[in-house]
């Protein structure tokens, strides 16, 4: 069993739950989600947000995709309100693995019988592609945004032996508490339109920084890198894909978006211009005419 802890925040995620939170536990940890009721029965759509994000990032389109089933957004462990597990037995929550069977477990819990439709961001993006490998019979759609997959960060093995050792369970938070100047960095850098980021974006995107301990789970979450296989198995990726790719994204090159679409066999590019890094949040509308013609197609 391993214990972490932090004490930078002041709250636990609960306390800043509001009135869109649910919770439900999953695989041992409380899981904070946002759930839409589908005007569809057969189908359901899971959304997972990318690094740093939280069920935030979804709220403009998740009533609008109720036309296809029920709508579920989730916080990953590390991010959002997901309660951050600070002792565990077995797989460590923070892991890539964790991360996949974590989502199998919300998807079997929501919908173990229907169809899924797997909307992934960015580092969420690896995980719905990882999941839909061994799924594809469940699979009725798969979208890819800006996803990082060929240019996510490998688990660099003699590091990562140093990383794990009991001496970094101490630094390790104390050098990721920096991250809030990072982030803000990286939101700014995400968006074309600055404008775009309210005051209501700044709230959400640093609400998690008030969760004491969110230093130890960040730090806990870096330190395994990503451990994945998907980005050597698109290939083999036989369902329905759509991959979104923004010519203004300064966090995940365009390029990489394109070569994802290119070794999909069933993938369809959708190109958005004057976007950053997070079209669903930055051109919500033109996303979502996108999404929706080409799940419609299926």
């Amino acid at each position: 069993m391993l214990r972490i802890s932090g004490t930078k925040g002041k709250f636990d995620e609960k306390e800043l739950a509001g009135d869109y939170s649910n919770f439900i536990q999953l695989n041992g940890i409380d899981v904070h989600y946002e759930f839409a009721k589908g005007k569809a029965s057969d189908c359901i759509v899971v959304l997972l947000h990318g690094f740093g994000a939280s069920t935030f990032s979804y709220r403009k389109i998740l009533d609008d995709l109720t036309e296809f089933g029920d709508v579920i957004s989730y916080d990953r462990p590390c991010f959002g309100l997901t309660v951050r597990p600070k002792s565990w037995d077995g797989l460590n929550p923070y892991t890539f693995p964790a991360q996949v069977r974590l989502l199998d477990s919300i998807i079997n819990h929501f919908g173990k019988s229907k169809k899924v439709i797997l909307v992934g961001h960015s580092a969420g993006a690896g995980i719905a592609a990882e999941w839909s490998l061994d799924h594809q019979d469940r699979v009725k759609a798969l979208v890819l945004e800006e996803p990082a997959i060929l240019n996510a960060p490998p688990v660099n093995k003699f590091l990562g032996k140093i990383l794990k050792t009991k001496a970094f369970d101490w630094i390790g938070p104390r050098l990721v508490a920096g991250f809030q100047k990072t982030g803000m960095k990286i939101l700014y850098a995400s968006w074309v339109d600055k404008e775009g980021i309210t005051e209501e974006v700044l709230e959400n995107y640093t609400r998690p920084l008030k969760i004491r301990g969110w230093e130890a789970a960040f730090w806990e979450f870096s330190r395994y890198g990503v451990q994945s296989r998907i980005q050597n198995h698109l290939a083999e990726l036989s369902v329905p894909a759509l991959v979104f790719v923004a010519d203004g994204d300064r966090i995940i090159p365009p390029a990489s978006s394109r070569k994802v679409a290119a070794e999909i066999p069933l993938a369809k590019l959708v190109e958005i211009s004057s976007c950053g890094h997070i079209p669903h949040e930055e051109k919500p509308q033109e996303f979502l005419s996108a999404l929706k013609s080409f799940i419609h197609q299926q």
